[in-house]
């Protein structure tokens, strides 16, 4: 199995303006620790959610691995 080189959190929070067009928000975490399980990754996330008072709508979890 290859060893993951890179992981990066996008996490997106929608909201609607007066007119109910709906905006995307989106925030990029980066070069976080690529041994993170699914748990840990959901934990960061809460936690940057209560610190900021966003909740996310969604959440991409971005693993980069090394072929050769």
């Amino acid at each position: 199995m290859n060893e993951i080189s890179q992981l990066s959190i996008v996490c997106t929070h929608i909201t609607h303006d007066a007119s109910g067009k709906a905006k995307e928000t989106k925030r990029r975490f980066t070069n976080l620790n690529t041994r993170a399980t699914d748990s840990e990754i959901r934990s960061f996330v809460n936690i940057i959610a209560h610190l900021i008072n966003e909740p996310f709508d969604k959440i991409e979890v971005v693993k980069t691995q090394d072929l050769a």
